[in-house]
């Protein structure tokens, strides 16, 4: 594990660097949109045929998998956590105990399914 601070030119060195120690490396993944933008420019520039996962979109991220530098992304339910905080401030207004983990939801997005209309909802430029 490598942290390149969600800096896409960090996290274009740091795997560069990590290519060039491990040339069979199948995948990584970038856990943040400057991250995996970072990582798609290394595998750019050494030319690897690494697979490349990222999280969250934007523009640049989209066009990675629309072109296939990106094999896809995960991306959060923005409706999901609206929804689940309103919910969540009506139960603590009511004095109820919440739970200590409210999972809001995600989805898996690439270049089939991207401009569905449930997961072009939730991606973003």
């Amino acid at each position: 594990v490598q942290y390149g601070g969600g800096d896409q030119l960090q996290s274009t060195e740091i795997t560069k660097s990590i290519l060039l120690a491990n040339p069979d490396l199948k995948g990584i993944f970038g856990a943040n949109e400057g991250s995996a933008l970072g990582v798609v420019n290394g595998k750019k520039e050494l030319g690897s045929n690494v697979v490349v996962i990222g999280y969250d979109s934007g523009a640049a991220q989209k066009a990675a998998i629309v072109d296939g530098t990106m094999a896809g992304a995960i991306t959060q339910n923005p409706v999901g956590i609206g929804y689940e905080t309103v919910k969540a401030a009506i139960a603590a207004l009511k004095g109820e105990t919440l739970p200590p983990v409210i999972d809001t939801g995600f989805f898996w997005y690439d270049k089939s399914n991207m401009d569905s209309p449930e997961i072009a909802a939730v991606l973003y430029d």
